[in-house]
Parts: structure tokens; sequence; C-alpha cells
């Protein structure tokens, strides 16, 4: 009897826990997270960062609507470093650089240098949010294993009796600080040892 009231205190607590659970749920659903995107204007300064996500919507419509507005996967990468910058369907000269000339609307990832590392262009005239959530996580990927093969690699070098090659590869990942913190860390503690800090 004992057992059977305790089963049924127990219930009743899972009971009387559910909607507060299920109102939880409800609200999670409900809130929006924006990407915080950066218009370049005319003589904006650029955003900057170690990768940097270019949009180019191909009307200031879609930019009102896009579904780019809200992922919350490219939220995350922008609080990993990642700069988000949209630019205007006229900034002929930067879409240019970008090599999406007659191809709006697109997404082009580039590294710090400025460097195209991947796109992601219309398909039956819309640019839809999956494409480029892909994109970011795959240029990240590669980031990330590039990171590692520099540590490997300066740990090669070091081991190898190159002393300066080591540290011009650790000072690389150092430089990665705001996308890889750890790594940086393990790079400046490898650094300091090499009394090139």
């Amino acid at each position: 009897m004992q057992v059977r009231g305790r089963s049924l205190v127990l219930l009743a607590a899972m009971l009387a826990l559910t909607p507060i659970a299920i109102g939880e749920a409800a609200l999670a659903a409900d809130q929006v997270t924006f990407v915080p995107w950066k218009v370049l204007n005319p003589g904006d300064e650029p955003v900057h960062g170690d990768l940097i996500l270019y949009w180019i919507p191909a009307s200031r419509e879609e930019m009102r609507h896009s579904p780019l507005l809200t992922s919350h996967a490219l939220a995350e990468y922008a609080g990993q470093c990642i700069g988000m910058q949209v630019i205007r369907p006229d900034d002929v000269v930067m879409i240019r650089r970008l090599g999406a000339e007659g191809k709006l609307p697109a997404a082009v990832i580039t590294d710090a240098a400025s460097t195209v590392l991947g796109s992601a262009f219309a398909e039956k005239g819309s640019l839809a949010a999956a494409p480029v959530e892909k994109l970011v996580r795959d240029t990240f990927a590669r980031a990330d294993s590039d990171s590692d093969k520099l540590l490997d690699d300066a740990q090669a070098r070091l081991a190898a009796g190159d002393r300066a090659a080591a540290a011009a590869l650790y000072r690389r990942v150092l430089n990665q600080r705001c996308l890889f913190p750890r790594k940086a860390r393990e790079a400046e503690k490898a650094l300091k040892k090499l009394g090139a800090m």
C-alpha cells in the first residue's frame, strides 16, 4: 500500500509539471532569432572577421522577407565570430568582386583576406536558408580542420628543430583566436615556451 501511495504522489508530481514543460516548449517555439546582418552602404566600414558571410539579395523586398533574417544556425555562427554582411543589390563593384554577377540572390563566404571560399546561389529564383547554412557549416569545418593541421605541422617542425617555422605556424593559429579560442590558447602556450611572445 505504501509503494502504491508513493507511485501516486510521483504521478501527481509529474502531471503537475507537464503543463509547465508544455508551456516552456511553446514559448521556445515562439521565440524568433534574428541574424545580426550589417548592411554595407557606401562609406560604411565593412565587417571584419576571420570568415565573412556576404548575403546579396536580388531586391529590397527580398531583404525584408528572406528566411536568412531569422536563421537560428546563422545566428549561432555569428556568435562564433563569423561576420554577417548584406551587400545591396545595386552595389555592382562588390557583387563583381564576390563573383556573383548575374546570379542573385546569392551568399558568398570569404576569409579575412577577401578570398572567396564558397558560394550558394538561388534555386528557382529564391535563396533558401538551408544551402547557406550548409555553406557556412562546411567552411567552418574546413577552417577547423586546417587549424588542427597547422598545430600538427607546427609540432612536427618543432620536433625537427625548426623553431622559426614552428613559431610562424603557431602564430597563424593564434590569429584565429576568435574562431577557435581553445586552439589559440594552445598555440599561445607553445609560443611562450619557444620564447616567441
